[in-house]
C-alpha cells in the first residue's frame, strides 16, 4: 500500500488543545501514513493569515492526500473551500457552527438570518468527505441541522492527555473535610448556579466543602461564590490552577464534578472534557444525564443526576460523603470504562478506520 500523506491543520487560539493533539497522535499512528502538522504560532487575528499560507505551501510542496481540520476550524474550512482544494477533507466539527450560534444567542431559530446561516454553513460542511463529532447524538443532531447524510459522520471521542491524567495506585479514602472539586470556564452549559445552590443546601453538613477553580468571567464567578458563602455554603474559589496540578487536586477530592448541569442545547450532546479526565484518573465523577452518556451508569462508574436539578446534586454529594468504599469502586469502574471506550488507543483505531474508508471509497 502506498504511503498516504495526511495534513493535520489547527488554527485556534489554543493550538495544543487536547482534541487537536489526540487527533495528531491518532493519524500519526495509522500504518502507512505520513502526517504533516500545520498549526498556528500566532494566537491573534494574524493566525488566519499564517495558517492559510502554510496550507498553500504544503499543498504545492508536499502534496497531501488528505486534509484533517481540527477544532475550532470553521475559518479554515471556509478557506479550503474558497481555495478549491479537491483532496478529501476530514473536518473535526465537534460543535456544529449553527448549534454554537444558537447556544450563544447569536441567532434565533426560525428567523431568516438563522435559515440563511444554516444553509450557508451546511454548504461548507457538504464539501467534507467525513465530519467528526464527539458523540453519536451530536453527529445525528449536526446531520439534521446540515441536512446531510448521517453516513458522512464519524464519532470520535475527545479523550484526554494521558501523560497527565492516568490511573494512580489507590490510596486511603479522602480525609475529612470532604471536598467537591470543580474547575473550568463555567459556561452556561456547565450549570454553575445549580452547584452553588446545592452547596447552600448542604450548609448543615460541616465536613462537606466545595472547591471551584477558574471561570471565563472570574469576577462574576467570584461574586457568585461569595454570595453562596454568604448563605452558609462552604465554598472556595480560585482563579487559576496549573494544568499539571489538576490531577493532584482531583485525587485529593472526595467527588469531582464533570457535569454538564445547565440543561442547554449543547449540554444534551456532550461528555465534558473534565469527565474524560476524571475517568482516566480513576476518581469518582458527578455527571448530568443527557442524550449521550448512556455508557455512564449511576453508582456503577459515576454518580449521575438530572440536569438543572439542585436537590439531586445535593443528595448525590451527600451520598458520596457517606459511602467512601462505594466511591472507590465507582472510580475504578470509571477508569475501566475510559480504557474501553474513550482512550487514545480507541481513538487511534478510529483514525485508522477513517483512512481505510477513504481508500475504499466509502
Amino acid at each position: 500500500m502506498a504511503t498516504v500523506k495526511i495534513a493535520v491543520i489547527t488554527c485556534y487560539k489554543q493550538n495544543d488543545y487536547v482534541r487537536a493533539r489526540s487527533l495528531r497522535t491518532a493519524f500519526a499512528s495509522v500504518p502507512g501514513a505520513e502526517t504533516l502538522v500545520i498549526r498556528n504560532r500566532q494566537t491573534g487575528f494574524i493566525r488566519f493569515l499564517e495558517v492559510p499560507a502554510k496550507i498553500i505551501r504544503a499543498r504545492w510542496s508536499q502534496k497531501p492526500d488528505v486534509y484533517v481540520i481540527t477544532f475550532r476550524g470553521y475559518e479554515m474550512l471556509l478557506f479550503m473551500v474558497l481555495a478549491f482544494v479537491r483532496k478529501p477533507i476530514i473536518f473535526d466539527e465537534l460543535v456544529n457552527f449553527t448549534e454554537w450560534m444558537e447556544e450563544h444567542e447569536r441567532l434565533k431559530p426560525g428567523t431568516l438570518r438563522y435559515r440563511l446561516f444554516r444553509r450557508w454553513y451546511a454548504g461548507l460542511a457538504g464539501h467534507c468527505r467525513f465530519i467528526l463529532a464527539d458523540t453519536d447524538a451530536h453527529a445525528r443532531h449536526s446531520a439534521q441541522l446540515n441536512r446531510l447524510d448521517i453516513r458522512r459522520y464519524r464519532t470520535v471521542p475527545v479523550g484526554t492527555d494521558e501523560a497527565v491524567f492516568y490511573s494512580r495506585q489507590s490510596g486511603p479514602a479522602p480525609k475529612r473535610p470532604f471536598t467537591v472539586f470543580y474547575y473550568g470556564h463555567m459556561l452556561p452549559l456547565h450549570g454553575l448556579s445549580y452547584l452553588l445552590e446545592a452547596a447552600v443546601l448542604l450548609k448543615d453538613e460541616p465536613d462537606i466543602n466545595f472547591r471551584f477553580v477558574g471561570g471565563k468571567r472570574t469576577d462574576e464567578v467570584a461574586k457568585a461564590c461569595a454570595a453562596a458563602a454568604g448563605q452558609g455554603a462552604r465554598v472556595k474559589h480560585e482563579t487559576w490552577l496549573p494544568f499539571d496540578e489538576l490531577p493532584t487536586a482531583a485525587l485529593e477530592a472526595g467527588l469531582n464534578v464533570g457535569g454538564p448541569f445547565g440543561d442547554t442545547l449543547q449540554s444534551q450532546f456532550v461528555i465534558t472534557g473534565k469527565t474524560y479526565q476524571f475517568l482516566a484518573l480513576g476518581v469518582p465523577v458527578l455527571v448530568g444525564r443527557n442524550q449521550v452518556n448512556a455508557s455512564l451508569q449511576d453508582k456503577v462508574n459515576c454518580l449521575m443526576v438530572p440536569q438543572a436539578d439542585t436537590p439531586a446534586i445535593a443528595e448525590a454529594v451527600r451520598w458520596a460523603y457517606h459511602h467512601p468504599a462505594d466511591m472507590e469502586k465507582i472510580g475504578r469502574a470509571g477508569r475501566e470504562l475510559y480504557a474501553e471506550h474513550f482512550s487514545q488507543k480507541v481513538i487511534n483505531g478510529l483514525a485508522g478506520q477513517l483512512v481505510d474508508d477513504l481508500e475504499a471509497g466509502q
